[in-house]
């Protein structure tokens, strides 16, 4: 491996990834990390599937870029550089120096997370694991969407799927997605689940750990016993409705968004 190839400080679970030299900075996501050969050429084909499928639809910028693959790290493409890294890391130190989003920092990155994935699910890709881990910000705060390797495209089966307390689930407790595949309706769920981390800085339930609580976080998804939104400062309606998949598809998703956000503006102009 090339000496100038740096591993960034924070990898993904299956992946390595690499700071490529030159302007404008790049990286080499690269699959190597416990898996067989087999998973591993699922991972990078898919991911490799769905990013050319979006080059050739004109993404919008709130899907990182993509670059090709790259000529000699192993499994590697070449993707946009995220300088402020994932929203999960970046929400979480903030957190730490007593740093919380304002409201139009939070209407930005729903509204930039709703367009790439409504943008996705038209050209028939559907992300699969919708976490603050797999949204990236770039140098001046503008969310990306990434991490396509467990996508579902064009209906196919996932390689990987939400984590537990963003799955859609039944009133037994059944795994909707794992039942039924992914659906807009799962990536619906996921997204509410995901705004709500944003406004509120902590995902639903804290004090419920996995594995342990995996049947009652279970039980309270299927039973719509979800964390009160009526009170958040933004985007509370539109997280409830994306929990009770009150949403056809990510465009009401983001039209929605669009409607609140327009309306806050107008209250904050009458008020000033």
């Amino acid at each position: 491996m090339d000496e100038n190839y740096i591993p960034l400080d924070r990898q993904g679970y299956t992946s390595t990834v690499y700071r490529l030299p030159g302007d404008p900075p790049r990286v080499c996501k690269s699959f190597d990390k416990g898996r067989t050969k087999d998973r591993i050429d699922e991972l990078f084909t898919t991911e490799k599937a769905a990013y050319e499928r979006f080059t050739a639809n004109n993404p919008p910028s709130s899907i990182l870029k993509y670059y090709g693959v790259h000529e000699t790290i192993p499994n590697g493409r070449i993707l946009e550089f995220a300088e402020h890294r994932d929203l999960y890391a970046y929400s979480w130190e903030g957190s730490e120096k007593g740093w919380h989003p304002n409201n139009e920092q939070l209407y930005r990155w729903a509204l930039q997370a709703a367009e790439a994935l409504e943008f996705s699910h038209s050209v028939g890709v559907y992300n699969s694991d919708i976490h603050r881990i797999n949204f990236f910000l770039d140098g001046e705060l503008n969310l990306k969407v990434g991490d396509w390797a467990g996508a579902s495209i064009d209906g196919s089966v996932s390689h990987s799927s939400y984590r537990l307390r963003y799955r859609q689930c039944d009133k037994q407790g059944g795994d909707v997605p794992r039942r039924f595949g992914i659906t807009a309706s799962t990536e619906i769920f996921a997204l509410g689940t995901v705004m709500y981390d944003m406004v509120v800085g902590e995902e639903p339930w804290p004090e419920l750990r996995e594995p342990q609580d995996a049947a009652e976080i279970k039980r309270r998804i299927g039973d719509k016993d979800l964390p009160d939104t009526a009170k958040l400062p933004v985007l509370g309606r539109v997280i409830s409705k994306c929990w009770h998949v009150e949403f056809g598809s990510m465009t009401e998703v983001r039209c929605a968004i669009e409607a609140e956000r327009a309306s806050s503006s107008q209250v904050d102009n009458a008020s000033s």
